[in-house]
């Protein structure tokens, strides 16, 4: 038990601490175990190269490593670590979430049409120039992914841990996909509607983000430390809210952010009629009915429309009252750590995660 909360300035640096070791921790193993596996796939043949190439670019060359170091905070809590040396004994676990996040991003590009990612094209849109033809380039971005999702499990099962602790892994790590399937599913028809109910948006958002950005990581990484189904449930009612204000804050962002900061587009999510929270707010606003009917969901919306509902965001109160949810959101978070007591390093580091996740700028 941590004898008393940490500062704010002590729970960052301890986050920050945190978020570092696990880079260069997988960083080190990921690169070299890639590389096998790309070298592998170039000798099939070109396409199979290609698509394997434009994974491993993917998921080596950017990203926080967020999910993965969950996974070690969730190893250390279990373990009670009083330091991240531990971070070794899950390495391979670590680097299983960060592809299975490039099979998920490699698809959801593709199905959100977006041409960048990580500072370069999109996988789809590299595969399309590499193999000379949208059809060829888009299906075997799908099977990059595909691919990816193969990788994701083979790596989790390289874990060098009890059996009985990767079998319990292996089976967060599976309910984790089906929870994005669903949750990713269930969003495709909401945006088809237009249904915006707050309640299934944020059923959304936890099925398809905080399943596999909190939830899934930490309780995976507790997974692989032995930690009882007690203490799994726990970490999952600290990382539900935690993961749904991640979301809720980026849906802000990719409202009121700076894109050359979060590299979202202007307009983007308000374009593709994506299922947010601020969306939801909105349509209890008569005013704004006219306005969301002409222009929402609308790839040809007009610079004028789109400027005129992220207004009533404002007037309306709609920003207000989702920037007030996740902060209750985030208090849920902090209950339900203290609630949980960890001993060791994790602490503190999960209390900077709450702040680091949910009031961020990017």
């Amino acid at each position: 038990m941590n004898a008393r909360p940490p500062t704010d300035e002590a729970a960052r640096d301890a986050y920050a601490a945190l978020v570092a070791g696990t880079r260069q921790v997988v960083d080190r193993r990921l690169r070299p175990w890639l590389e096998a596996r790309v070298a592998r796939a170039r000798e099939i043949s070109f396409e199979s190269g290609a698509a394997a190439e434009e994974l491993a670019s993917l998921t080596m060359r950017g990203g926080k490593r967020v999910r993965a170091a969950l996974v070690g905070a969730g190893y250390a809590a279990a373990k009670g670590a009083q330091d991240w040396d531990c971070l070794g004994d899950v390495a391979m676990g670590m680097a299983a979430v960060e592809i299975l996040q490039s099979y998920l991003l490699v698809h959801d590009d593709w199905m959100d049409h977006d041409a960048v990612r990580r500072g370069a094209p999109s996988v789809h849109m590299a595969l399309r120039g590499r193999l000379g033809d949208e059809a060829s380039g888009d299906a075997a971005a799908i099977l990059a992914g595909d691919y990816g999702c193969g990788l994701a499990q083979e790596a989790l099962c390289e874990v060098d841990l009890p059996p009985a602790a990767v079998l319990r892994a292996v089976q967060v790590f599976a309910r984790v996909q089906v929870d994005v399937v669903i949750g990713q599913l269930a969003e495709l028809e909401g945006t088809r509607r237009h249904e915006h109910a707050r309640p299934s948006v944020e059923l959304v958002h936890e099925l398809k983000t905080a399943s596999y950005t909190v939830t899934g990581p930490l309780t995976l990484g507790a997974a692989l430390g032995g930690a009882g189904e007690e203490t799994l449930s726990e970490l999952a009612r600290f990382g539900r809210p935690l993961g749904i204000a991640f979301q809720l804050r980026d849906d802000l962002l990719g409202v009121f952010g700076d894109s050359s900061a979060t590299g979202k587009p202007v307009y983007g999510d308000l374009r593709e009629g994506k299922r947010t929270a601020l969306v939801a707010e909105l349509r209890a606003d008569g005013p704004s009915k006219e306005l969301l009917a002409r222009a929402l969901g609308k790839a040809d919306a007009s610079e004028e429309d789109l400027a005129a509902i992220v207004a009533r965001m404002e007037a309306s109160g709609a920003r207000a009252r989702v920037e007030a949810r996740v902060e209750e959101l985030l208090g849920e978070a902090r209950d339900a750590l203290a609630a949980l007591r960890v001993e060791g390093v994790a602490g503190p580091a999960l209390e900077g995660a709450v702040g680091a996740l949910g009031q961020r700028s990017t």
